[in-house]
């Protein structure tokens, strides 16, 4: 359960939450600040919105009070934003940690930084516990957002008969196959028409002259009544 002396402010929650808001910080989990994402994505959003102020302040950090018995409370009331953490394992000596100082632009940026984002805070020491610093942080926007982003991804594939692609591909492969069908019958009878039957007149006649090539010899058969020789 580590324990820690910090210099620096309280953050209440609900500034911490609208803060996040107006921000569009994604990345950031607004009820546990101490989650590496959230510190990296608000570390770089105060460099972003106070680079002057963050130049003093390279160390600055944001610590939790916890208490892992407390099962009623999702979140405590208020963060701490600290330009100086010291984590007591044992026992600490408060005045000599205390008159070791601050340097004077330090301290200005933090005054300075606590009327931005929260205005009428006290600058102080406090002991702050933590029951769990590796404890359970709630989703960010941006995690759910991903989330949400690779299974609609795994949904139907392109190539399926559901896809609006898919059915593109149906509709001119069936177009091309109908043009290039007249080109089909066309080569199939030769650029030419269909032909007409012949009639069993014409049928008739050809028996005849080819029964005369065969036999010349063989008089001709006697002609059908009705026909004329």
């Amino acid at each position: 359960m580590p324990t820690y002396l910090v210099h620096g402010f309280r953050w209440p929650r609900p500034l911490i939450r609208i803060h996040i808001i107006l921000q569009n910080l994604d990345d950031a989990a607004a009820e546990w600040l101490m989650a590496p994402a959230t510190y990296a994505t608000l570390f770089e959003n105060f460099e972003t919105l106070y680079p002057e102020l963050m130049t003093s302040l390279p160390s600055l950090r944001f610590i939790e009070q916890y208490d892992p018995n407390d099962t009623t409370s999702k979140s405590q009331p208020y963060a701490y934003v600290c330009d100086q953490v010291h984590e007591v394992s044992l026992g600490v000596d408060v005045d000599e940690v205390r008159g070791k100082g601050l340097a004077n632009d330090a301290w200005g940026a933090l005054v300075e930084l606590r009327d931005k984002i929260a205005p009428g805070e006290k600058v102080a020491w406090f002991v702050v516990v933590n029951g769990d610093i590796e404890r359970w942080a709630p989703p960010t926007v941006g995690l759910l957002e991903g989330s949400a982003g690779g299974s609609a991804g795994s949904g139907v594939s392109q190539t399926s008969p559901e896809s609006g692609g898919s059915s593109v591909i149906r509709d001119d492969t069936v177009m091309e196959q109908t043009k290039a069908q007249p080109k089909g019958f066309k080569k199939w009878f030769g650029g030419r028409g269909l032909r007409k039957p012949e009639s069993s007149k014409n049928m008739r006649n050809s028996n005849m002259d080819n029964s005369i090539k065969s036999d010349p010899g063989t008089p001709p058969p006697l002609p059908v009544a009705g026909t004329a020789v």
